[in-house]
């Protein structure tokens, strides 16, 4: 009996394991159909002629996508199941890379740019919450901050394409629609290992905030620091006395250090409070873009201090989900992911704007200061809810 329990207990880890797998390999075609789209998009408008308000409309359009999906994909996994409703997204979205050279125009390219990330809102969201329902919490934060590298490295890795193939050909629509492919395949041979995404009724965007409001606030937290500096940090590099080719360099480091540095943050989050590691996350923000400043000039000392900063500002993301993991019950889990990626797509959106205007009204160092203020407010709001007491057992009524 006990050897046929332990076999049991085997196979059962085996499949969790192996469709853990599975959707992280499907978190790269995720990142790369992201970074492939996103990119080309804004480079097609702006050699059309397009307004800057109609380029920043069509970069809105993933946080548009997801206000929109949160209500509704946990029914839609629940009706038509995990892995299907993932691969609708995917093949949304390869549809969305064939129709682009085929339909140009600005107004074609912006309806199929929203198009495209509601497809990619699906994958984003369900795969997500696949992950924090099976995973672990021993390995949470791990397993988490190899999806946030995976994401963001298949991201990453979309500009670099479109810098080889140009815009102009099918190449890079044709690359865009095998992402589609690396995600989806995975997915459909593990399609018998994935949870069922249950459909909450009743929580609302505001009540699942509510249910864990600094997970929320670490994914706003994070992309503000991460798009704020990711857009701005050549120019802010420039403004500070450096060369073209240092600030390309620093937006390099940024982003590499952030990528590499995401399992070191993710086996802290494994040993470490998680709130805590939250909080100290809020204070290294404002000390790392301290750093930087003051060695932005200073060659290879400007190149470290980029590192660091890109693996404090990316390392928000995966700490918040796994927060969020920790505190959330499988049963609201698909709703409270949603409201987790709109806080993220709302600082994203906002990250550049504020520094923008940032940078103008106190250049260079606006931007700085901003992100350090916005690290050392979650920190202190961490901290006050850290010394909150526990609530206790209700009081036993009296009887007379």
């Amino acid at each position: 009996m006990h050897n046929s329990r332990y076999a049991s207990a085997s196979r059962h880890s085996r499949t969790r394991w192996w469709g853990l797998a599975a959707v992280l390999l499907s978190t790269a075609g995720l990142g790369l159909a992201y970074g492939i789209g996103y990119t080309v998009t804004s480079l097609r408008l702006d050699s059309w002629g397009a307004p800057g308000w109609l380029v920043g409309l069509a970069g809105a359009a993933p946080s548009l996508a997801v206000v929109l999906l949160v209500p509704l994909v946990p029914r839609l996994a629940a009706r038509l199941g995990t892995v299907p409703t993932m691969v609708a997204g995917g093949a949304i979205v390869g549809a969305t890379f064939l129709l682009m050279p085929v339909l140009e125009g600005t107004w074609w390219w912006v309806l199929l740019r929203f198009v495209s990330d509601l497809g990619l809102t699906l994958p984003w969201l369900v795969g997500e919450t696949w992950i924090n329902t099976v995973v672990p919490d021993r390995v949470r934060g791990r397993v988490l901050a190899l999806y946030a590298m995976l994401l963001f490295t298949g991201w990453a890795v979309g500009p670099v394409v479109l810098e080889r193939t140009g815009t102009e050909v099918w190449s890079p629509y044709l690359v865009g629609t095998a992402a589609t492919l690396l995600m989806c395949v995975p997915l459909l041979a593990a399609r018998r290992l994935a949870p069922a995404v249950p459909a909450h009724q009743g929580l609302t965007l505001r009540g699942a905030v509510a249910l864990a409001p600094l997970a929320m606030a670490a994914a706003a937290v994070g992309g503000v620091a991460e798009f704020g500096w990711i857009s701005l940090l050549p120019s802010y590099a420039l403004d500070a006395g450096t060369g073209t080719s240092l600030a390309l360099r620093l937006l390099t480091a940024f982003l590499v250090g952030g990528l590499l540095l995401q399992l070191a943050v993710g086996w802290l989050a494994d040993r470490l409070d998680r709130l805590r590691l939250l909080g100290s996350l809020g204070v290294a923000l404002a000390v790392t873009s301290t750093l930087f400043a003051l060695a932005v000039a200073r060659g290879p000392v400007a190149v470290l201090a980029a590192a660091l900063l890109g693996g404090v500002a990316m390392g928000f993301y995966a700490v918040g989900l796994t927060v969020l993991g920790e505190r959330v019950p499988a049963t609201s889990l698909a709703t409270a992911n949603g409201a987790f990626l709109v806080s993220y797509e709302a600082g994203a959106t906002v990250g550049p704007v504020a520094g923008g205007v940032a940078l103008d009204v106190w250049p260079p160092h606006g931007l700085v200061v901003l992100v350090a203020i916005v690290g050392v407010v979650l920190a202190a709001g961490v901290r006050v809810v850290r010394r909150r007491p526990e609530p206790g057992p209700a009081p036993v009524p009296c009887r007379a």
